[in-house]
């Protein structure tokens, strides 16, 4: 039986990336090395397993390819993913190259002055939408197939839905003037190999940017007194979150740092006050739900029809409005911002309350699915991730005995 292949690269995206996508397309399985120190590097160069001093490399059937194109071009090749014959062949030639230039400017992305990334975003979008997507788009319309070459899978279909994808990470509706783009990246997506490989626990590596974050659970009153005395709480009271050497207080400060730190707070003032108001109210609602399980049992019930009547007649009218007097994606400048999120988490526990509220609310229905098929929210989405679960009697309990309430 052959050797698998095995790959040699950092544990990220990278150049390597595209390597993962074509052998997991072409349902083959496959070993990393990753290279963790200079040491190991250097290794590999010391050894002549280099050409050019340089990865990713790829040793596959007796051989140590390296160069991007040279390893996908191989194993296109070998998994029958590079046409049928020598036209088919610089069809899909063409259209890697075109997409691997668009690709590129993602991969560097991440590498860029903080002062420059938001620059280059803009850029990077305006020749997507202007140069590479049209290409794509009119292919895709004026042959009538499922796939850009010799209506089957290749390698060009392979690394355009990569780059659909990754750019989608950082534009959500990039795809929105694009319907047979839309139409092509979800069928590509649901080919059982590539499913697979899109879903949780896979090979697929996780944005360069993708943010991660700790916790520190406060499990005993001794916990959170240590932090009132040690004049962590400006105020005595959680929570709290450690961020860029500050430590920050109150949930709507908190928040309003977050959001404007990662570009979810709008483009100017006035977008930034709507994204504020729209927030407010879904944060009066979210105090009303979240407070139900401190009701006194004989309070309980009028408590949650009040919640019930506020949530059908004040606020998921307010917002279907918001939604259908503008016609877009998102509550703010079709673009994803800190009020879709806060409104979508709001959809959640209103869900867990009763599912019959959302029912007469089709745009909020749309909103929940969409935001929900965001590749970072599907994956906080996900069991296993850090969201937590609604929260039972002996949470409530152990709550009571820390915070004394």
């Amino acid at each position: 039986m052959a050797a698998r292949p095995k790959l040699h690269y950092p544990n990220g995206r990278g150049r390597m990336e595209s390597v993962r996508w074509l052998l997991a397309a072409a349902g083959v399985e496959f070993d990393e090395e990753f290279l963790e120190t200079k040491e190991q590097l250097h290794k590999l160069q010391d050894g002549n397993h280099l050409l050019f001093q340089q990865v990713p490399m790829v040793e596959i059937d007796g051989m140590k390819l390296v160069q991007t194109r040279s390893i996908l071009h191989y194993i296109a090749d070998k998994y029958h993913l590079f046409g049928k014959d020598l036209k088919e062949r610089t069809l899909i030639d063409m259209y890697v190259e075109g997409t691997l230039d668009l690709l590129e400017l993602i991969i560097m992305h991440p590498f860029l002055k903080p002062d420059d990334q938001q620059k280059e975003m803009v850029s990077m979008a305006q020749k997507a939408k202007i140069r590479y997507f049209p290409v794509f788009e009119k292919i895709l319309r004026d042959h009538g197939q499922s796939f850009l070459v010799g209506n089957q899978l290749s390698l060009a279909d392979v690394i355009l839905l990569q780059t659909i994808l990754a750019l989608e990470e950082k534009i959500p509706n990039i795809l929105s003037a694009f319907p047979f783009l839309q139409e092509y990246s979800v069928k590509i997506s649901n080919i059982p190999t590539i499913k697979r490989f899109l879903e949780p626990g896979s090979k697929k590596k996780p944005p360069p940017d993708e943010i991660y974050f700790e916790e520190e659970f406060i499990e005993t009153r001794e916990q959170y007194e240590k932090l009132q005395n040690d004049g962590h709480l400006l105020f005595g009271q959680v929570p709290m979150v450690e961020i860029d050497g500050m430590v920050l207080m109150q949930t709507r400060a908190i928040l309003s740092y977050l959001a404007a730190k990662y570009n979810l707070y709008g483009e100017d003032l006035k977008e930034r006050v709507r994204i504020e108001m729209y927030a407010e109210g879904v944060a009066d609602l979210s105090e009303m739900i979240m407070i139900l399980p401190l009701c006194p049992p004989d309070q309980k019930d009028a408590k949650i029809a009040l919640t019930k009547d506020k949530t059908t007649n004040r606020y998921f009218p307010a917002f279907e409005k918001v939604l259908k007097s503008h016609g877009q994606d998102y509550l703010v400048g079709n673009r994803l911002s800190r009020a879709d999120i806060h409104l979508v988490e709001l959809l959640y526990y209103v869900e867990e309350l009763d599912p019959s509220l959302i029912s007469n609310f089709p745009l909020l229905k749309a909103l929940k699915t969409r935001i929900s098929n965001l590749p970072t929210v599907k994956k906080f989405l996900q069991p296993g991730s850090q969201r937590k679960p609604p929260i039972d009697e002996k949470g409530l309990e152990e709550a009571r005995k820390i915070f004394k309430f």
